[in-house]
């Protein structure tokens, strides 16, 4: 028999463990039994009622349920990024006077098969170092531990990253791309260049000071609104002058981001500046090369280890249309693997949702590009 005890409701059962387990979707009348069994299982870093009735709502996110004898022995919340072939098993519980009936491993599973039918490339978690259970559920359902995150839970933990493919096409990069947190709005570009050296470089230092120093380098000093965004060519200066080699690719011999600026005095600051790089570049090893955007140079430089730097628009992740610099750091015959340095703490998301994140080559080649200009450009870095 299975007795059943939450902290803050009634005893349920006893129950026979001999009676079948049934997994569905959870309903919004399920909320409750859930959060008894979130205040049961943990005992930091719990989910609030609040936030699990928006996951159960949530239309990125699918969440299950586990059923013995009507009553909720286990969940499961897997989420999707918008624009991504990615899904990350955000929260697995199964209540501890259930374990043993296979629970765990029929909602893991269950978890995949929903992902896999979304199109998924890929499913990740995170679980602390010291969860020996789990990580031995995750490992022998074919998981690999990616990255180890220092401090990443409240008691002070490391955990791990863990994924497994869901495509026989996917295949990540094989050095994960270190992740760096833009600091500012304007920083996409010296935070995304910071990552790419740290690829390349195993000695190189990210730095807050750093992202500020190569910000000032590249700027572009005015946008439509607010502080400057970096330029390509600016970016090709800073990456060049930190000891790689580079390529800048683009389909666009004009003023980048120019179009979008009304006062006169700004475009002509805007074209001052991008003359003077211009100028500067002529003096490196920099490679200008003016072609139209395609993905196989793309794929090919990825495939010979080098490391880029994409303009995107970010309408297809987030449904703003901004200028926006990420890294791809891998390709496969289905997938690029796209580092994005705004993590913009939506709920429930963690870098995980971030870092090497497939995204299908149609997909990628429908965000690369900007604006009226429809500017594609992408440094190659090597």
């Amino acid at each position: 028999m299975v007795a059943i005890l939450f902290p803050h409701k009634r005893r349920i059962g006893p129950m026979s463990s001999a009676a079948p387990v049934s997994i569905r979707m959870a309903l919004p009348a399920d909320v409750d039994a859930l959060f008894d069994l979130e205040m049961f299982c943990f005992d930091g870093d719990r989910l609030s009622r609040r936030s699990l009735a928006y996951f159960v709502r949530h239309a990125h996110a699918d969440v299950m349920v586990a059923l013995l004898d009507g009553n909720v022995i286990g969940y499961a919340i897997v989420m999707y990024r918008r624009g991504t072939r990615l899904a990350r098993l955000y929260s697995l519980a199964v209540h501890p006077a259930a374990r043993g009936l296979g629970v765990g491993k029929r909602l893991l599973a269950q978890s995949e098969a929903i992902a896999t039918d979304k199109d998924c490339g890929f499913i990740r978690l995170e679980v602390s170092v010291e969860n020996e259970a789990a990580i031995a559920l995750y490992r022998a359902s074919g998981y690999v531990a990616r990255t180890r995150l220092k401090a990443y839970y409240e008691n002070g933990s490391d955990g791990w990253r863990m994924e497994k493919a869901l495509s026989r096409h996917a295949n990540p990069p094989a050095r994960p791309t270190p992740y760096f947190e833009q600091t500012t709005d304007f920083t996409c570009g010296p935070a995304s260049l910071m990552m790419a050296l740290d690829v390349l470089q195993p000695d190189y230092q990210p730095s807050e000071q750093e992202e500020l120093q190569i910000w000032r380098e590249a700027t572009t000093i005015f946008m439509t609104s607010g502080h400057g965004g970096c330029s390509p060519y600016g970016l090709a200066l800073s990456a060049v002058k930190r000891g790689v080699s580079v390529s800048l690719i683009t389909d666009h011999d004009g003023v980048p981001f120019v179009d979008g600026v009304r006062h006169e005095r700004k475009k002509q600051v805007i074209e001052k500046v991008h003359a003077d790089f211009l100028k500067q570049l002529r003096e490196t090893s920099v490679s200008l090369l003016y072609q139209p955007m395609a993905l196989e140079p793309v794929l090919a430089a990825l495939k010979q280890g080098k490391v880029l730097l994409c303009l995107i628009s970010t309408w297809r992740l987030n449904r703003n249309k901004a200028p926006h610099w990420v890294v791809l750091n891998g390709a496969d015959d289905r997938f690029v693997y796209l580092t994005d340095p705004d993590f913009d703490k939506e709920q429930g998301q963690s870098p995980t949702d971030y870092v090497d994140v497939p995204v299908t080559h149609q997909e990628y080649l429908a965000m690369a590009c900007y604006g009226k200009q429809k500017l594609h450009a992408a440094l190659v870095l090597g």
